[in-house]
């Protein structure tokens, strides 16, 4: 619920959060804790309609909450009206103002656990039959299916609109690398490809770029990212630098190429330390070694902790660290390596990976969040 209306918020809406308890506006009697709501949901259970005391907390409800949402277009009740802990206030919200979009997450008319409540008549029904003045939406296909067996609804009128999640959040990113990734633009990254290398003519860096431009095509979001400082000890390496720059031009590879070391801050300090190298390994789809030669190959280890997929060439010292790698011969070609990395990015961690950050991401779900509620209030 803070996450919804957090989000809705920031879209424009004017949303307000009522509850029993909590950071919200108080309506105590909303609060499935307070002892009158805990002794109606006791009595229900044992089979007694408690005609009259539940009529009594169903107006007090009302009278409540008249006021309270006078000026609210949609009411949206999380777990109210499918579940019995609090069946007045089930019962009061189709009469206290607005429509009702009653979210869905849990049921009790076909969950055993709550086998006590499942019995016919009032209040029970409300349990089992469409409310007036109530639309329902479920947060999974499950759930759709079981609502609409419940209340005899066909599925085509329940949507699914299902739970979010904030990966930059969930990766507990910090502010600083967050600024990175705007900075750099990899916020729709779609592949993150992580080469964590420092620029230097043995990590054979024109060979991700050309994989890059063969990937592009069909991955059109797709964006490739060489994390390391220049290498310190050759003045070759600001040369080598140039070149890279320039074949990245040469193929068209534009912002889906980037080198961090060009974010570098004023006084020339390398926008990339020990922690935010953690967190971009969290965020990559995959991690892109093209070394012709290795002592140790540190990354590989650095990846396996970060689960992330490993694409390399197939030598000595990597053989050592990285196995269970993606690998493509030492000397292998540009249209080899870029082969290997799209057998990888088939693979089902990474495809797993994708789709929730497809289609589970808060960016995603409020779009399909929006449209249910245009759609209830539009009546």
């Amino acid at each position: 619920m803070a996450a919804q209306a957090r989000l809705l918020r920031e879209r424009g809406h004017d949303v307000l959060v009522v509850a029993g308890r909590g950071d919200a506006l108080p309506v105590p009697e909303i609060d499935s804790r307070h002892p009158e709501v805990e002794g109606m949901a006791r009595r229900l259970a044992a089979g007694d309609a408690a005609r009259e005391a539940f009529a009594a907390l169903q107006d007090r409800l009302v009278e409540r909450l008249r006021p309270v949402l006078a000026d609210r277009d949609l009411v949206v009740a999380h777990n109210v009206m499918t579940m019995p802990f609090n069946l007045p206030l089930a019962a009061a919200l189709p009469r206290a103002g607005p429509p009702v979009l009653a979210w869905t997450h849990d049921l009790a008319w076909t969950n055993p656990r709550y086998a006590a409540f499942r019995r016919l008549g009032t209040p029970w029904s409300i349990l089992h039959q469409p409310q007036p003045r109530t639309r329902y939406v479920a947060i999974s296909r499950l759930r759709r299916r079981e609502l609409a067996r419940a209340l005899g609804l066909p599925e085509r009128r329940i949507p699914v609109v299902p739970n979010g999640v904030a990966p930059e959040d969930f990766w507990s990113l910090s502010p600083r690398t967050r600024e990175l990734m705007a900075r750099a633009d990899l916020g729709q990254a779609d592949p993150f490809i992580l080469v964590p290398v420092r620029i230097t003519p043995r990590k054979r860096l024109e060979l991700a770029l050309q994989v890059a431009a063969l990937l592009l095509p069909d991955h059109p979001r797709l964006r490739l990212v060489v994390s390391g400082p220049l290498g310190p000890h050759s003045v070759d390496n600001t040369a080598y630098a140039g070149r890279l720059r320039r074949l990245g031009s040469e193929l068209g590879l534009g912002s889906a190429a980037t080198f961090l070391c060009e974010l570098a801050s004023p006084d020339g300090q390398h926008p990339v330390d020990d922690s935010v190298i953690a967190e971009l390994y969290r965020l990559a789809d995959l991690v892109l070694l093209p070394s012709e030669q290795e002592g140790f190959g540190l990354p590989a280890l650095e990846a396996a902790l970060a689960r992330a997929p490993l694409v390399c060439a197939d030598i000595p010292a990597l053989r050592e660290t990285a196995g269970g790698a993606f690998t493509f011969p030492a000397d292998g070609s540009a249209a080899q390596m870029a082969a290997v990395v799209e057998r990888a990015l088939r693979s089902r961690p990474v495809r797993t990976r994708r789709r929730v950050l497809d289609c589970f991401r808060w960016s995603t779900v409020v779009e399909r969040m929006e449209r249910v509620l245009e759609e209830a209030c539009a009546g």
